[in-house]
């Protein structure tokens, strides 16, 4: 399997900003808006569904200018699309408080240490919050901040400055005004210069408005990054967001990495070749990431929620699906994590899909899902013994919610690697359900 870097990233980054969105109905309040002390402009209304793509499109546009080299602007892409990456689930905190500033700056920082290919990656996140006067979140002053941090310091900004529901013509002269202000202060005049005379032409501007259309801007513009990633290096990028998407709420810390490993179990119960028990795995790893979507009230609410709540709830497997088809290199996998909560009635979501609809690695995918759900502790109550959650698991058979032959194979596979005790495949797999 290779799959495209440049096509994951982005994907990611879309992924990004549907959690920079959400997080919106989290935090804001009539009475509470959130103003970013640096700018002093109140983005209670903006829109974060484009923040990742816009101050990309920002920072290429600067880099452009200082004509800096192809290897310093792939890494600056890279870092642009995904630097709120610490902030997917408090954004609007982040940009409000210098605690959390400061908090998911190293976030992360430590989220993208192991992420392959791009050495400084961990090193430039964390410091894009720093001001050329030292007056920043680290401390950091002059040119000892990396310069891609500081390309995307001014990048950050003018995208949270930007207000999409006013034309250009209305505020581009008071960024561009504060810009001036700031030089030799939050950016060095260098790169204040730089964003000036980027900022001079009416493309510029044009193409801040026309954002919907920045897949065909990015493609124009940024540096080929033609880089394929195997199957290895594609399932660390899956486990950094699996971990995003776990430490989104509280109810579910380990969900997604215990849908995989048993996903992957199964997968080598059944003897799938061993590519193909990764592949499964990968799919357990994503297989929420829509969940990013969904705000942080909705997925920790303790109690029923209502049809308005639910109906956005059931919208994570679409997000899924969406984010990962934008990958393209991977469409089984994508197939197997969006289908999850398919039933073989055509009761399931989002699609309705029934049996015949449905394949084996979808039905796998279901009842992995529901297992470990229904086993793993949350704060509202105990995660289940295997025997009680087969129960109610076989009832979903009956009532053709559920594929027999896949819940078979579900409990097969726990039993045979439970039966050898020392497997490391089955300590990892069963993240430890309850089995009394």
């Amino acid at each position: 399997m290779k799959v495209s870097m440049d096509k994951t990233i982005r994907a990611m980054s879309i992924a990004l900003d549907l959690a920079q969105m959400s997080s919106k109905y989290d935090n804001f309040t009539g009475n509470d808006p959130v103003i970013e002390n640096i700018t002093n402009v109140n983005y209670s209304d903006h829109r974060f569904i484009h923040h990742s793509h816009r101050t990309t499109y920002i920072a290429l546009e600067i880099a452009n200018y200082l004509k800096l080299s192809d290897k310093f602007k792939k890494q600056l892409y890279v870092s642009a699309l995904l630097h709120d990456i610490g902030a997917a689930n408090f954004l609007s905190k982040s940009h409000s408080a210098s605690l959390f500033i400061k908090e998911h700056c190293e976030i992360g920082a430590s989220i993208t240490k192991s992420f392959p290919y791009f050495d400084d990656l961990s090193n430039i996140i964390l410091y894009h919050h720093e001001n050329f006067d030292g007056s920043g979140a680290m401390g950091l002053k002059g040119d000892m901040i990396p310069l891609e941090s500081q390309i995307i310091r001014i990048a950050d900004l003018t995208e949270v400055m930007y207000n999409e529901n006013i034309s250009n013509y209305q505020q581009k002269y008071n960024i561009i005004k504060w810009i001036k202000q700031n030089s030799k202060k939050v950016f060095s005049e260098t790169i204040a210069n730089a964003f000036l005379e980027s900022a001079s032409s009416d493309a510029f501007w044009l193409n801040l408005q026309n954002i919907d259309f920045v897949d065909f801007i990015l493609d124009e513009m940024h540096p080929e990054l033609d880089m394929f990633m195997g199957l290895k290096e594609f399932e660390e990028i899956s486990k950094i967001f699996a971990n995003i998407i776990d430490n989104k709420s509280k109810f579910t810390a380990s969900h997604s990495k215990g849908i995989a490993n048993l996903a992957y179990l199964v997968s080598k119960f059944i003897g799938y070749p061993e590519e193909k028990c990764h592949e499964m795995k990968i799919a357990g790893l994503l297989h929420d990431i829509g969940k990013l979507s969904i705000p942080l009230y909705i997925l920790d609410k303790n109690g029923s929620l209502t049809s308005e709540e639910f109906g956005m709830i059931k919208s994570h497997a679409y997000y899924t699906r969406i984010i990962l088809n934008k990958i393209e290199d991977i469409p089984d996998i994508s197939n197997w994590a969006s289908n999850h909560h398919e039933k073989l009635n055509g009761s399931g979501y989002p699609q309705g899909l029934k049996a015949d609809e449905l394949s084996e690695e979808c039905r796998i995918m279901a009842v992995c899902d529901i297992y470990q759900a229904l086993t793993e502790d949350r704060p509202y109550r105990n995660g289940m013994s295997s025997k009680d959650a087969f129960n109610i698991m076989d009832e979903m058979v009956s009532g053709g919610f559920i594929c027999s032959h896949a819940l078979n194979l579900l409990k097969k596979a726990l039993n045979t690697f439970s039966d050898l005790n020392s497997s490391e495949d089955y300590i990892a797999a069963s993240c430890n359900p309850k089995t009394k």
